[in-house]
């Protein structure tokens, strides 16, 4: 991950905000609540600061699955998943992708940040 060079990337905001909402749009597709797909719409935006800031970089959304491609921390298959899930807002299936996708990149974001702080120690 690019060093942020003491930027105003905050990736625990957006994973913050995601562990607030979470439960609300798992209220909303038990209940077959249709304003479930506003809220998967915060939760997606959620997922690209997530995504962007972890690795140092801007929200890029012009043209954002190359600009996903260039990123070094990722999950794996982001851009099909993630395609997936801004097609079909309303489906469970969404929810529980974009669930696993916020889990994944923080795991990725936090290991991370353990190497460089180890790395950082050992100099």
């Amino acid at each position: 991950m690019p060093d942020d060079g003491g930027n105003s990337f905050h990736p625990e905001e957006a994973y913050q905000n995601w562990e607030e909402g979470k439960g609300l749009i798992s209220t909303l597709f038990k209940t077959r609540d249709a304003s479930s797909a506003d809220e998967m719409g915060r939760a997606i935006l959620w997922f690209h600061q997530l995504l962007f800031w972890s690795n140092g970089s801007e929200v890029d959304l012009s043209d954002w699955q190359k600009a996903v491609e260039r990123l070094e921390l990722k999950p794996h298959n982001v851009v099909d998943r993630l395609t997936f899930i801004q097609e079909n807002p309303r489906l469970a299936h969404s929810f529980l992708q974009l669930q696993e996708l916020f889990e994944e990149q923080w795991k990725r974001y936090a290991k991370d940040r353990a190497m460089k702080s180890i790395k950082k120690s050992s100099e």
